[in-house]
C-alpha cells in the first residue's frame, strides 16, 4: 500500500483483488487470530468419542456373527434376521465412520455421530418394544443403558463441533465469537453479491 492510502483496506480495495489475494490475506489474518474458549478443541472429549466409536465398532464385529447364527431367519414378520443384522451391520458401519473421522478431525464427524446416536436410539427402542413380554426383555432394558447414554455422547459431541465452526467462522469475519446456540445459529454461507 502507499503512504497516502487507508492502512486498513475498503470494501472497494477488497472488490478489486483476485480471489487469490483474498484467500492470502485470510490465512495472513487466520495467523493473528486467538481462538475463542469455544473454538478450543478439547482432546479428552475427542479421545472419548473416539474410543466410543473404536469400541462399539469392535463390539459389532461379534455381535454380528452371533446374530447371523442365532436369529430365527423368518418371523411373522418376514426375514428377521435378514432385517436385524442388515441393522447392525449399518450401526458398525456408522460406529466405524465415527471412529476414522474423529480419528482424522474431519468436519463429517458430526454427521458420523449424529447418525450413530440415531441408529443407537433406535436400536434400543425396537429392542425394548420387540422383546417385551420375553425372557429377553430385561436384557434388552440393560442393553439400552448403554446405548442411550452412548447416543447422547455422540449427539452433544457433535453439537459441539458444529458450535465451535460457527463461533470460529464468525471469529473469522470478524464477528463476535461467543457461542451461540446451534437453534439460533443461522446456516453458513457465502453473502450474495447481488
Amino acid at each position: 500500500m502507499r503512504a497516502t492510502e487507508s492502512p486498513v483496506p475498503t470494501h472497494e480495495d477488497v472488490r478489486g483483488w483476485s480471489v487469490q489475494q483474498r484467500a492470502d490475506v485470510a490465512r495472513l489474518l487466520d495467523d493473528f487470530l486467538t481462538p475463542s474458549p469455544a473454538a478450543r478443541r478439547s482432546p479428552g472429549r475427542r479421545r472419548l468419542v473416539l474410543t466410543v466409536g473404536a469400541i462399539g465398532a469392535m463390539f459389532m464385529l461379534p455381535w454380528l456373527v452371533y446374530l447371523s447364527a442365532t436369529l430365527p431367519a423368518h418371523s411373522s414378520g418376514g426375514a428377521w434376521r435378514t432385517v436385524w443384522v442388515g441393522f447392525d451391520v449399518a450401526l458398525l458401519a456408522s460406529f466405524a465412520a465415527t471412529a476414522v473421522s474423529v480419528w482424522l478431525r474431519r468436519q463429517i464427524a458430526a454427521f458420523a455421530m449424529v447418525t450413530t446416536a440415531t441408529l443407537l436410539i433406535c436400536d434400543a427402542w425396537f429392542d425394548i418394544c420387540l422383546s417385551w413380554g420375553t425372557p429377553e426383555h430385561w436384557g434388552s432394558i440393560a442393553s439400552a443403558g448403554v446405548e442411550l447414554p452412548v447416543a447422547v455422547l455422540l449427539g452433544t459431541s457433535a453439537a459441539r463441533v458444529m458450535r465451535r465452526s460457527c463461533t470460529l467462522i464468525d471469529q473469522l469475519r470478524g464477528r463476535d465469537p461467543t457461542p451461540v446456540a446451534l437453534w439460533k445459529q443461522p446456516m453458513i454461507h457465502v453473502p450474495s453479491t447481488r
